[in-house]
């Protein structure tokens, strides 16, 4: 294909570390990583504080950063009931005037919330391209220490029929797959990541899941964005969405043996790992 414009919308974070810093983060920090990996062009439109520098391993990627007093916040910690978040402070939201119009006709748009940011209105906004969002970030609340639990997406059936696919975990839908089947029904493609079982792809009516490849797990912080980029990547090149979850599942397993963001591996090194699987 000609174009190979990857747009990723939403805000980058600071992931702050036990030991004390923090690291870039956010789902348009890890998919612009792998679009760059695998080829294509990732350019970011996000919001954040004057002093936000993008991360080594995303240098020659284009940037839009609109500015706000601060950079969303997230400080993650894991224990065996699962990961718990605190967020705050948030940057401001992101709305359909903040997109450059020379950006409104990429191959694909990829809307990634983090912390309810971006306005229901710019699904509406890219009919030439292939839209595709990990709403994760639509089902967030936080109380006031900004502890995050999950919230009912309200926008889900408005915003789900403009989107050509969309990539959620099954965390995101606390294990109730009865919400997986409905938004299936208003989606061509929908995909619920389940950590080291894999995925479970919705498309067409039917239901078919793609067991991981075995990984010996070292940062899992932003496994889920990266499984999302290569899938729609692969997607965009293919139009298959069962070879897009296979790809996906090697490209995030390879991403989880591997510290930061930057731990996106290469197309040849999925390729060549997929190359080796029995026909």
């Amino acid at each position: 294909m000609a174009d190979k414009t990857y747009l990723l919308i939403g805000h980058v974070t600071k992931d702050l570390l036990p030991e004390g810093g923090f690291v870039v983060g956010g789902t348009v920090t890890y998919a612009a990583v792998v679009a760059k990996r695998l080829g294509w062009r990732p350019v970011v439109v996000t919001a954040a504080a004057a002093d936000f520098e993008p991360p080594a391993c995303l240098d020659g990627v284009d940037w839009t950063i609109l500015p706000s007093d601060e950079t969303t916040t997230f400080k993650n910690q894991y224990a065996a009931e699962g990961r718990q978040q605190v967020v705050g402070p948030v940057a401001r939201a992101i709305a359909a005037d903040d997109i450059p119009t020379v950006l409104r006709r990429p191959a694909v748009v990829h809307l990634g919330p983090v912390a309810q940011e971006l306005e229901p209105s710019l699904a509406k906004l890219f009919p030439n391209s292939l839209l595709v969002a990990t709403p994760q970030g639509w089902m967030r609340r936080w109380d006031t220490d900004g502890v995050v639990s999950s919230n009912t997406w309200r926008e889900a059936e408005e915003i789900l029929p403009q989107l050509d696919a969309a990539v959620l975990s099954v965390e995101d839908i606390q294990g109730d797959w009865a919400v997986a089947e409905r938004w299936a029904n208003e989606i061509a493609v929908l995909v619920v990541t389940q950590d080291e079982e894999g995925c479970t792809l919705f498309h067409r009516g039917e239901q078919r899941s793609f067991p991981a490849r075995a990984a010996g797990v070292i940062d899992p912080t932003g496994a889920g964005d990266v499984f999302a980029a290569a899938f729609f990547i692969r997607l965009a090149e293919t139009g298959d969405p069962e070879q897009s979850a296979g790809f996906a599942n090697v490209t995030a397993s390879m991403a989880l043996e591997r510290p930061g963001p930057g731990g996106a591996p290469s197309r040849t090194e999925v390729e060549e790992y997929l190359d080796l699987l029995p026909s």
